[in-house]
This record gives structure tokens, C-alpha cells and sequence, in this order.
């Protein structure tokens, strides 16, 4: 094998060695997180998932009695919304972070 294609698979290893280790971190380092929002009156709050999965609703106890059916939906799809997006700002950002690839989840949802 010549010289050049072995120092051409050395770099390549290396590289894959680093992109690894980069997504362990990046792994760990999102395991716990979670990204919470709430609506405009704060009669709901939402936490989701790094990947946007919702993961705790909270309802104000003190509101909820007070609202319709409807508007107390249309809050918590608002804050889902909000929180899902911020996830994806959160994940784009750590992964640009660990894996120095910048991706598109900061983009506006």
C-alpha cells in the first residue's frame, strides 16, 4: 500500500475518532435536559425533550378553572410549540458545540 493512502486512512480514522467522541458528548451532555415554555397567560407549561418529545405539562391550578375547554388546548399548543423550538435551538447549538457542524435547527420555526 502506498504511504499516501495509508496517511490518507490514518487522517480518515482520526477524523471518525473525533466525530465519535464528539457525539458521546454530545449524548451525554443532553441526557438530562429538558426545555420548558409557557403560553402567553402562563396558564401552561411545557417541557419537552432535546429531540421535542414532551415530556411534563403543568396546568395553573389558580387559571384553569376560569378558561374553556378550547382556550386551555390552544395554550398548550403554544407552549409546546415554543418549547419544541427551543429544543431544537438547544440541540442545534450543542451540536454545533461538540461536533462543530453548525445545523439548521435554529431556524425559525
Amino acid at each position: 500500500m502506498a504511504e499516501g493512502t495509508r496517511s490518507g486512512f490514518a487522517a480518515l480514522r482520526a477524523r471518525a475518532a473525533r466525530v465519535d467522541d464528539g457525539l458521546f458528548a454530545l449524548r451525554h451532555d443532553l441526557a438530562d435536559r429538558v426545555v420548558t415554555a409557557r403560553d402567553d397567560g402562563d396558564l401552561v407549561e411545557i417541557g419537552v425533550s432535546p429531540s421535542g418529545e414532551v415530556v411534563e405539562v403543568a396546568v395553573n391550578a389558580a387559571l384553569v378553572d376560569r378558561v374553556a375547554p378550547a382556550v386551555l388546548a390552544d395554550a398548550v399548543l403554544r407552549a409546546a410549540r415554543r418549547a419544541q423550538r427551543d429544543a431544537r435551538r438547544l440541540l442545534a447549538e450543542r451540536s454545533e458545540y461538540h461536533l462543530g457542524t453548525p445545523t439548521d435547527g435554529g431556524a425559525p420555526a
